[in-house]
Parts: structure tokens; sequence; C-alpha cells
């Protein structure tokens, strides 16, 4: 669809939409990671007394499970406590900040949609829906166009935090209480099934950071795991740089079962140097053919991947955020979030032969500001009842686009069934200039 195509279409969106934006803190301020010292100890954690069990019992263990043990232990889980979103938790995100974020991801798929002469059967997909933000400003925008509204049938959400479930609940049953929509939750991709008759719209913003990850490290003698271990000085009245939890990395001096497999899944990765280490998600390249397989199939669909990271390989971004700060990653487990960058370039690999096509990434200020970030921002100042709340919009904007921050750190990655025959906006190339001198 053209350019002009989606201002038309967002002009309609503009006048009819609304909601309030929460001028916040950001996620992901810096890929660095604070020093260990200036965290205050942290004594008796009971999740880092199970885990040090486990490593004595069974020997160190790969940081996805470690990953998992910090944030879906059943009882010490991070993702099990109360509201981890927000300026009371550890971190907030781009659709809490501003309503436009939503706004424009809805726009794009209502454009897709149109693209494909408009099914007459739509389900919208959401991985990890936080506190239900983003689908309810999403819907919000959606309803405000008869056709597709009448088309929506269907809202899946994956989740397991009960909690989250109920917020989810909470916000988007209002918003579909006067339509004829199924809302359901499921605890893992494959339980949503294939639906030949649909089209389907699908979303995963900030999912795919904390998805677990394993790193290696290239060694003249090929690839080694990094482990998770115990700190031999824990316990010993010995002050080390990871002794708060008794947990440190550790490289294994033999091949593991991940470490023979995990580093051949990219070509990317056997041209790497000696010395330099690769974080690996099996489980986001996993997720994400899932979703290719489901966008690909009968009715097709498209869907958006928004998330920190590149579209390359990262060694050393694994890190954890508390208090909306970085701390060190064995600070409190299961008391912060813990966090890697996305490698895009992973994902898009991870959708060969599913019949969809991988679209950019682009940072996160491109995409929206290509759909009309700013005339929605001059909509939302004009409608603002004093300056105090003009500023407060603009600023919010801001944040979503500024290129040092969630601007420029944020990737966008845009996904759509069937072969790509040509670019779809925003999805496109720079042009390059032509060499050849003009007279």
């Amino acid at each position: 669809m053209s350019r002009t195509a989606f201002r038309s279409t967002l002009d309609r969106a503009i006048r009819r939409s609304s909601r309030g934006i929460a001028p916040s803190a950001c996620r992901y301020q810096s890929t660095s990671t604070s020093s260990s010292s200036s965290v205050p100890a942290v004594k008796d954690n009971e999740l880092a007394k199970v885990i040090r069990d486990t490593i004595r019992a069974t020997g160190p263990i790969p940081l996805s499970r470690y990953m998992q043990f910090c944030l879906s232990h059943p009882i010490h889980g991070y993702y099990q406590k109360s509201d981890v979103f927000g300026e009371k938790g550890d971190f907030i995100t781009s659709p809490e900040i501003s309503q436009i974020f939503g706004e424009l991801v809805a726009i794009w798929f209502l454009t897709r949609w149109m693209e494909v002469d408009s099914p007459t059967r739509v389900r919208i997909v959401e991985l990890g829906p936080g506190r239900g933000t983003l689908m309810d400003d999403i819907l919000r925008t959606l309803f405000n166009f008869p056709g597709i509204t009448s088309a929506i049938k269907s809202i899946h959400l994956v989740e397991n935090s009960e909690y989250l479930r109920k917020v989810q609940n909470d916000k988007i049953s209002r918003r579909i209480e006067d339509k004829e929509v199924e809302l359901s939750w499921n605890t893992g991709i494959n339980e949503i099934p294939e639906a030949d008759d649909t089209y389907t719209l699908f979303v995963a913003h900030e999912f795919f950071d904390a998805m677990p990850i394993n790193t290696f490290e290239k060694t003249d003698m090929g690839w080694r795991e990094v482990q998770v271990d115990n700190d031999p000085m824990h316990g010993n009245g010995l002050s080390t740089q990871t002794s708060k939890s008794g947990l440190r990395l550790s490289i294994s001096p033999s091949p593991t079962a991940l470490s023979t497999v995990l580093p051949a899944s990219s070509p990317r990765f056997a041209k790497l140097s000696t010395g330099s280490r690769i974080e690996v998600s099996q489980d986001s390249f996993k997720i994400m053919r899932r979703i290719g397989e489901l966008l690909g199939k009968g009715k097709g669909g498209c869907g958006v991947v928004v998330d920190y990271g590149g579209d390359r390989s990262y060694g050393q971004s694994f890190r954890a955020f508390k208090g909306h700060k970085i701390v060190d990653v064995f600070d409190d487990p299961g008391n912060a979030d813990l966090t890697a960058n996305v490698d895009f370039a992973y994902l898009r690999e991870s959708l060969a032969g599913t019949g969809t096509s991988a679209l950019g990434p682009i940072s996160q200020a491109s995409f929206l500001l290509s759909l009309g970030l700013q005339p929605r921002l001059r909509k939302l100042i004009d409608s603002a009842s004093t300056e105090e709340r003009k500023e407060d919009i603009r600023k919010s904007a801001q944040r979503l686009i500024d290129p040092l921050g969630m601007g420029g750190q944020y990737q966008v990655m845009g996904i759509s069934s069937g072969e790509m025959t040509e670019e779809i906006y925003p999805f496109i190339s720079p042009k390059k200039e032509s060499k050849v001198l003009k007279p």
C-alpha cells in the first residue's frame, strides 16, 4: 500500500480515537551493566538457595534454565508476583507511555487487511500482553471502522501469569462488551489452532527479549557453553562480585549438548572469530516459526514484532532491571526482570519455508513517523484542555521516537503471509542516489 493510502486511512482514524497518556520512565536505558557494589546486598534470597541446591545436585546449569527459575518459578518467579509494569514496577513500555503507539500499530493492521480484500473473519493474537494496554488501544482504533469491526471474531492472548490475565480481562472485556468477539487466553503459541477461514493479526511487543537465552563462547577447541555455577567464595566470609546470591558465570571445559547444536543453527555464527560470544534463544526460534506457520496458511495474516535489539547477534547483552535501573543479573534472583537483546536476523531465519515474508526490521522512530505520528500528535495536543497536559502529551510522544532512546533502540519487524513481490510500507529500503552525473 502506498504512502498516500496510509495517510488517508490515518486521517480517518485520528478523528475518532482518544485515550489518556501517562508520562513515565523507559524500561531500556543503557546497554551497560551497573556495578554490583552499587546495589545493596540481598540476604536470604529463597530462590537463590533453590538454584544453588540444584547446582550442587546436578552441576552448572544453562543460562536458559536460570532465567526460567527467575522469571517463571511457581512461587518465587518474577512474573508470578504483582504488577511489574509502570512507575511502581521495574519498567514501562511504549503502549503505557503514549496511546499513539497502539493506534499506529492498528493503522498498519487495517491497511494490510484492506490490501488483501478485507477478509470477513479476523482474529488478533498477542504474545505477552502486559496490562492489556496495547490490545485495548488497537481495538479502540480498529472499532472506528465498521468493516473490520464486524470481521473481528476472536482475540487470543498468550499469557501465563494469572494476575496479569485478570488485569487484561478487566480492561479488554469492557472494550468488547457490546461486540460479538470471543476473548481467550493461552499458555503457549502452540495452543492457538490454525484457521483456514480466518485472517490473523499478530503482535509481540517486548516479548522476545524475555525469552530464555543460552550463551556460548568460541574457543580454539570449538564452542563452549557459558553456564551458571556456584561461587566457591560464597559463604567463606570473602567478598566477591557475585557473592550476593552465591552464583557466577563459568565456561564449560568440554562440549555440552546445547553447545553442539545451537551455534550450528545459523550460518552467521560460524563466521565469528575465536573469543566471540553469542546469545541464542531456541525458544524464540521455535515460537517465531510457529507464528510463521499460523500466518502462512489459509487466509494468511500479518504481524509486527517490536523489541530492543538489532539485525545481528549479541554476545553480552544479558542484564537485569529492578526499580527502573540496570542491576547485576545475580543480585536478587526472582525479584528483577531479566532480558537480552533480540537477534532479529535469527527470527527472520526461523520463518524460512513457512509461507511468510519478514519485513525490516526498521527503527521504532521510522515506523511511527512513517505511519503518521506527527499529525496524530497535533490532534491530541489540540484536544488537550491545559498547557500542562499539552506538554505531557508532547514529551510522551517524543520519548517514543527519540533516536538516542526508545526510537533508536527499539526495532520493528513486520511479517506478511505470502512471498513478498514488492516492498510493504513502511518497511521500504532507502533509495540509493544515482552515481551518474546529470547534465
